[in-house]
């Protein structure tokens, strides 16, 4: 079983968050980091949409505007990952979750390779949700 978070507190509004959150995959992603690999959704942010993931292939799972957004990824992680948006005093907290039983070669490749560039890339993408959520809100 594997299971990974990361939170940040940001001081917007999690409509505001969602409004940047929701731009990851698209011809205008403001949160996928620059040289890390690519993330697509070709077909938009909706249940069951694709998800282009470097080599991985997955789906968009639960869509809950301003609540959450996760990621089915099937065998590779039974249970998937995502963001969840959590309402605080001054702000939002924002966690990524990624957790489930592992199969395949993700098994192998968790702990030696991918977690690693799992952890960099989430606070890359959490530093670059922070900076457009907060510069919108100005």
């Amino acid at each position: 079983m594997v299971y990974n978070m990361h939170e940040r507190f940001v001081r917007a509004e999690p409509e505001r968050i969602w409004e940047v959150l929701t731009t990851i995959g698209s011809g205008d992603d403001r949160l996928w980091p620059e040289g890390k690999g690519t993330f697509r959704l070709p077909e938009g942010l909706a249940p069951g949409a694709p998800v282009e993931h470097s080599s991985l292939r997955y789906r968009v799972g639960t869509v809950e505007p301003g609540r959450k957004l996760w990621f089915d990824t099937g065998k590779q992680l039974s249970e998937g990952h995502g963001f969840t948006l959590i309402e605080r005093d001054g702000g939002t907290l924002v966690r990524h979750e990624l957790k489930g039983r592992t199969g395949g070669m993700f098994r192998l490749m968790w702990p030696l390779v991918i977690r690693r560039q799992h952890d960099i890339v989430i606070e890359l993408i959490l530093d670059n949700l922070e900076r457009e959520a907060v510069r919108a809100a100005l």
